[in-house]
């Protein structure tokens, strides 16, 4: 007699001779040795299957994450102040964008989704360091900033994420200010205000990206993201750690959408 058989995964038909021995009906059955192959054969197609099917759907999940991300891009270019539309994000072609500079409050549109996105890229950081307090709020500054394509993140020196590095670092910035510009050293101790904003998130995300590219921002057109306000001492101390790291121009965005923009040494 002929025997048919069907070999998964992704085989066709085929014919066999009789390899087994007669059943209770005289019929030929596959030796135990045969169907245990066989089985084997059927469980190791079907987890491949599941393990495609799981890897297909991961790099969706995957894609779906890039393309809403996609939908910002710190490095596009920007109109030049003294323009009309001065201030605002513009493609290659010169066609306007959304309002980034001098903004009061979110915008609709592009800028509030990538605000929002970004604000859940902070969160999730907080959540993988546990930087929350014991009522779920949140502890401390984080500050964002998208740098060849890495995503670094700041912190205060209060928090467990602010490593040896950032405050060596620290340290030595703080020496270079004090000596270019004593008025910002405390009147009774080095690491009173204003200078003690260099052990804010600002300033270490500013300096993390440095490290990152060589030691300098030279040339670079920044935003750094914050979830938390500029505060007053950050304000005379963060354009003098700009130009020690190469004078880049750098706008600073808080969770509500106000941006301060600072370069020269000075904010715009």
């Amino acid at each position: 007699m002929r025997h048919w058989s069907f070999d998964p995964p992704f085989s066709s038909w085929s014919r066999r001779p009789p390899t087994g021995v007669p059943d209770s009906q005289g019929l030929e059955t596959e030796p135990s040795d045969v169907a245990q192959a066989r089985m084997q054969r059927l469980l190791s197609g079907s987890q491949a299957a599941l393990r495609h099917a799981l890897a297909l759907r991961q790099m969706q999940a995957l894609h779906r994450i890039a393309l809403h991300r996609s939908q910002y891009n710190p490095n596009q270019p920007r109109v030049p102040a003294g323009n009309p539309d001065g201030g605002q994000w513009t493609s290659a072609g010169g066609g306007i964008g959304i309002r980034l500079a001098a903004a009061d409050k979110p915008r609709p549109g592009r800028f509030a989704l990538a605000l929002e996105v970004i604000k859940r890229l902070i969160e999730a950081y907080r959540s993988e360091n546990g930087l929350w307090d014991l009522f779920g709020h949140k502890d401390g500054t984080v500050a964002w900033i998208k740098l060849n394509g890495a995503d670094i993140y700041g912190s205060n020196s209060d928090l467990p994420t602010y490593t040896r590095v950032d405050r060596a670092a620290a340290l030595e910035m703080r020496n270079i200010l004090v000596q270019k510009y004593p008025e910002l050293k405390g009147r009774d101790n080095i690491g009173q205000m204003p200078i003690n904003a260099i052990f804010h998130a600002e300033t270490t995300v500013l300096l993390r990206a440095a490290r990152a590219n060589g030691g300098t921002l030279a040339g670079r057109t920044l935003e750094v993201f914050v979830d938390g306000r500029l505060c007053n001492n950050c304000k005379p101390v963060l354009p003098k750690v700009g130009l020690e790291l190469g004078n880049p121009t750098v706008t600073f965005i808080d969770q509500t959408g106000k941006s301060l923009t600072m370069r020269n040494g000075k904010w715009n």
